[in-house]
């Protein structure tokens, strides 16, 4: 079984959690930004983080002395009745009770000892603050990741706009030396049929990327809080990712969800000490003044007076209760300690998986920038040779579908290494919102 040292491994691997790379497209900065400023859940989260803050005071306040006030007023339809006789000396009194019953009083309470109770109630409420923030980094990290995927979703889909406008610029070249061909008799008319059906294919091919492009950027403007229909300023091309040593070397032990794990164990043990803290003595003074009628002496008329007092209690006997309670807490905080392995594992995977990911990525778009290089000179030397008759306008159409295929397995793959690299910088805890 896999053992971990809690506190002081956190605090170790804190340092080596160094500032991630610079952003490759300010545009994209940018609307991280706005993605950040306009997220639901974001906002619900801030909320979520300034009650806590008032949960907290609202635990601190309890250290404090507290003043209340109580008033009544009560109407006896038969009052009590109190009647002396001694006959022996010839004494007979009758007392009678008051039918109204009237007044205030003020009641000042001060805790001296409570078990402990108070003090942790003000830890517990600084670590559930603690487990707010980190939700909110989650959540931070998700949208900005969120953003990097639409967006270079948003560009890849325009670079693929532009790759059909030049397929079909290059189709449309194509018919056009047919056609000249056709009119001196060089060339089969059937090749002209040839190259107009592929043209037709072109077009349509472009109108799909169009209108695929349009809805990409509707998502990234309903992401980032503008218009739909507005002409959201995107990168012209998808750049090359460049990794920087930082990385390589980042462990990602500042992660937000290794930090919730951590507040999850100090809530666990701040419960312990909680329920514990019931079965331990209790001490209060206080003081008691009131302002009522009847008075003092049974006066009738509204008369003032006072309590001091002290107040102990100590639990003696609950029948296991406490011990009970107590095997509960501790094997809760056991499982928030399990649920940290498991999140560091999680996290160590993460990592890995998003640094192999990346690494595959970056060669695929250096082979795919290769396979295109090459699919452009096939092209270049297909048209030439059919100029010169040496072969058909199939092979040609050919080279031209392969070139166009290449432009868009180059764009896919950049596309695709983006992606991971965004991954990476999530796993990395490395986005710069702050």
């Amino acid at each position: 079984m896999k053992k971990r040292i809690f506190y002081p491994l956190f605090c170790c691997c804190a340092f080596l959690s160094l500032p991630l790379m610079a952003q490759q497209s300010p545009l994209l900065e940018k609307y991280r930004m706005m993605a950040l400023d306009y997220n639901h859940d974001l906002k619900a989260a801030e909320k979520n983080i300034a009650a806590s803050v008032e949960i907290e005071k609202s635990a601190k306040a309890d250290l404090k002395p507290k003043l209340s006030g109580a008033a009544n007023f009560q109407y006896t339809g038969n009052p009590l009745e109190l009647t002396l006789d001694a006959p022996s000396i010839g004494l007979s009194k009758t007392v009678e009770g008051k039918q109204l019953n009237y007044g205030g009083s003020l009641s000042l309470l001060q805790p001296i000892y409570t078990g402990g109770r108070v003090l942790e109630s003000i830890r517990m409420a600084k670590h559930q603050q603690s487990l707010a923030s980190n939700q909110a980094e989650v959540l931070n990290d998700a949208v900005c990741y969120q953003t990097d995927m639409q967006y270079w979703s948003a560009v890849a889909r325009q670079e693929v706009v532009s790759v059909a406008e030049d397929f079909r610029n290059s189709i449309a070249a194509l018919v056009k030396t047919i056609k000249e061909r056709v009119e001196v008799g060089l060339v089969d008319p059937q090749d002209l049929l040839m190259a107009e059906v592929k043209l037709n294919e072109a077009e349509y091919q472009l109108l799909q990327a169009q209108s695929n492009f349009e809805t990409g950027r509707m998502a990234l403007n309903s992401m980032i809080g503008v218009r739909l229909e507005n002409a959201t300023e995107l990168d012209d091309q998808i750049p090359m990712v460049v990794i920087e040593d930082s990385v390589w070397l980042s462990t990602g032990a500042e992660r937000p969800e290794i930090r919730m794990a951590y507040d999850r164990i100090r809530i666990a043990e701040s419960t312990k000490k909680l329920n514990d803290s019931q079965f331990k003595p209790q001490f209060y003074v206080g003081i008691d003044g009131s302002y009522s009628s009847p008075g003092y002496n049974f006066k009738k008329d509204l008369d003032p007076n006072y309590a001091v007092y002290a107040k102990v209690s100590v639990p003696i006997f609950e029948w296991g209760k406490r011990k009970s309670e107590k095997r509960a807490s501790s094997f809760r905080v056991g499982m928030a300690e399990d649920n940290l392995n498991k999140v560091m594992d999680q996290v160590e995977l993460e990592i890995g998986v998003a640094r192999k990911a990346l690494s595959q990525a970056i060669e695929r778009v250096r082979l795919s920038e290769s396979s295109l290089a090459k699919a452009e000179e096939n092209e270049a030397k297909a048209v030439e040779r059919y100029n010169e008759g040496k072969v058909s306008v199939v092979e040609v159409i050919d080279a031209q579908t392969y070139r166009q295929t290449s432009q868009v397995n180059y764009v896919q793959a950049k596309a695709a290494a983006q992606g991971h690299y965004s991954e990476l910088i999530k796993a990395l805890h490395g986005y710069d919102y702050r």
